[in-house]
């Protein structure tokens, strides 16, 4: 009986130096398990699904576990709906560019129009204001002495015919007893005589003119010059107030050309969405699972292809203590059991796991609850890697930064 007691008091013993013994080189449990960090590799997995359209699936030229590469057609929506509405825009775009040509040519056209009656609209005024000008100044001395000219002139011509006439006039008896030559001399007579009424008519035009000249404008002369020449500004003002309607030919034509660029960004729009309608593959990779059948209808954003990707990576959960020494972009040393060299995984991204509870951790001094954090770290896929494989972690290998 004794040995026994004495046997389990050796025991007993032992093993509670051996568990102070580790305790104090820090080989606990608690101790392992924080600076080992183990997880399972995975292969990255993306679900595929249709963005911003849904539809009737009317392709699906893929199965599962197919091997397929980026930009590969993994199914096809029905576009005849889209196709539809593609058709009525670009038919509205065809309708609003010819409109905008039709404004563009009777802009031009009324421009011209408006141009030409403006011109000739001044010219009008001008000739009215200097008619008007010279009524109000009357004739110039110049003009006045050009005009006795004339009138002297006139006078001339005047008495030369008179006197042509006269002598015709005297030798008309001499002509009696010839009647051929009577004949032509009458003839002679009476032209002279016509000459002579012309000249005389001219010659009282031209002393007209001069006392005219002379005499000055009338009071009711001077009235009809200025309103001739308001009349000309009243058609100038017209004319300039045309310019209004092109104007607003031209808001219309910009809201026509506003209409045009708002059709073309729809039509730009419907491309988009028509592409849409067909799922491409986003990565190279392996299809894992197809959830709708041919024929089915899906909805925008729904899962339709599981596509398993060429990238691994695995997931590390640590607490505050440690989370400092990782970081995205950072590199962190990796075991696996068929590799005999570490692999060199990198950090994607550090983030809080509240999912996982608060590791609650014993010591003499008393308890400490530390918060979780997860770390996903990608490496690069070898033949010798695969998915389901440990991955192992020793923090104590990665330098604090």
């Amino acid at each position: 009986m004794k040995k026994q007691v004495a046997a389990i008091v050796v025991l007993a013993l032992a093993l509670s130096g051996g568990g102070w013994m580790l305790a104090a080189q820090g080989k606990d449990a608690v101790t392992l398990a924080s600076s080992n960090k183990g997880s399972i590799l995975t292969a990255e997995q993306v679900n595929v699904s249709f963005q911003g359209v849904g539809g009737k699936i009317i392709d699906l030229p893929i199965k599962e576990e197919q091997t397929v590469h980026k930009g590969d057609v993994l199914m096809t929506l029905d576009p005849t709906d889209i196709d539809l509405q593609l058709r009525k825009a670009q038919a509205d775009v065809e309708v609003t560019t010819l409109k905008i040509k039709q404004a563009e040519d009777g802009i031009q056209v009324a421009q011209s129009k408006l141009e030409n009656a403006v011109k000739q609209a001044q010219i009008g005024l001008s000739q009215a204001e200097t008619q008007e000008a010279q009524v109000a100044d009357g004739a110039r001395d110049e003009d006045i002495e050009r005009q006795k000219l004339a009138v002297a002139a006139s006078e001339e011509a005047y008495t030369h015919a008179l006197k042509m006439y006269n002598q015709l006039l005297n030798t008309e008896e001499t002509y009696d007893n010839n009647p051929y030559s009577y004949k032509d001399h009458r003839d002679a007579v009476e032209k002279a005589r016509n000459q002579v009424v012309t000249l005389e008519n001219a010659r009282n035009q031209q002393q007209a003119v001069l006392d005219k000249m002379l005499a000055g404008a009338t009071d009711k002369e001077r009235k009809l010059a200025a309103l001739q020449a308001d009349r000309a500004k009243a058609v100038v003002e017209q004319q300039q107030l045309a310019e209004g309607d092109i104007a607003n030919q031209r808001i219309g034509l910009e809201a026509l050309n506003k209409q045009l660029e708002q059709l073309n960004i729809l039509m730009e729009s419907l491309k988009v969405q028509k592409d849409r309608f067909t799922l491409r593959a986003p990565a190279d990779g392996k299809v894992v699972r197809i959830i709708p059948k041919m024929g089915e209808n899906v909805g925008s954003g729904m899962p339709v292809v599981v596509l398993e990707t060429g990238k691994l990576y695995y997931d590390l959960y640590v607490d505050e203590r440690q989370v400092g020494k990782f970081q995205a972009g950072s590199v962190v040393p990796t075991h696996f059991a068929a590799l005999p060299d570490k692999v060199e995984g990198k950090v994607q991204f550090v983030t809080a796991a509240p999912q996982f509870a608060a590791l609650r951790m014993s010591r003499e001094k008393g308890t400490a609850d530390l918060n979780s954090f997860q770390v996903r770290v990608y490496v690069e896929r070898t033949d010798k890697l695969l998915p389901g494989m440990t991955a192992e972690v020793h923090v104590d290998e990665i330098p604090a930064r």
